[in-house]
């Protein structure tokens, strides 16, 4: 499992790097097979009591899980993060075994792996709730175009993503409207 830690506009100290090293280390033992675990740090401002962002992505198998927190102190960010990505990853085992109990999907020996990992202390739980319901679906044409024709159909529709076919490479994309106002753009590996 590789651990990557990066800052952006600040520097990540070699406490703050082995903190981090450490704690993402411990996520091998919840989730089995973690391919890699990568911990960015965002600073805004040049204030000190400017929030501090930590984000979280774990890679395991063809899925990604990915949260995100923000504290003046990047420790205590990071810890809210962790706290946030053993919920998900408990979510994650959750639907997984649900399926594999239900009978809709066969899944393979990487499921015994998740019954047989170690379990999440309790209070890290999520608290019981109904697994969410497919309540509607919805069919478009999709057309080849640009990322600035896709943002303003974007805007014009008033939704905070949509998914289009890029008119150069014919690969199909996402634009979204981020939490600062800025875009992304979401596209699969090659």
């Amino acid at each position: 499992m590789q651990v990557l830690v990066q800052g952006h506009n600040m520097n990540i100290s070699q406490r703050l790097d082995k903190y981090v090293r450490n704690k993402a280390e411990r996520l091998q033992r919840y989730l089995p097979g973690v391919e890699d675990v990568r911990v960015e740090f965002t600073r805004q401002s040049t204030k000190s009591d400017v929030p501090k962002s930590a984000e979280l992505t774990v890679r395991r198998r063809g899925t990604l899980l990915r949260v995100e927190e923000e504290d003046p102190d990047p420790f205590k960010a990071f810890d809210l993060a962790m706290e946030k990505m053993y919920q998900r990853i408990a979510r994650y085992k959750g639907r997984r075994i649900d399926r594999k109990r239900s009978g809709a999907a066969a899944l393979a020996a990487e499921d015994e792996e998740l019954l047989t990992a170690e379990a999440l202390p309790i209070e890290e739980a999520p608290p019981a709730a109904p697994p969410p319901k497919l309540v509607r679906i919805k069919s478009f044409q999709i057309v080849p175009m640009s990322v600035e024709e896709a943002i303003e159909q974007m805007e014009l529709l008033g939704h905070d993503f949509f998914v289009f076919v890029h008119a150069d490479d014919g690969r199909v994309k996402v634009v979204y409207r981020r939490k600062d106002g800025d875009y992304g753009l979401l596209q699969p590996e090659k």
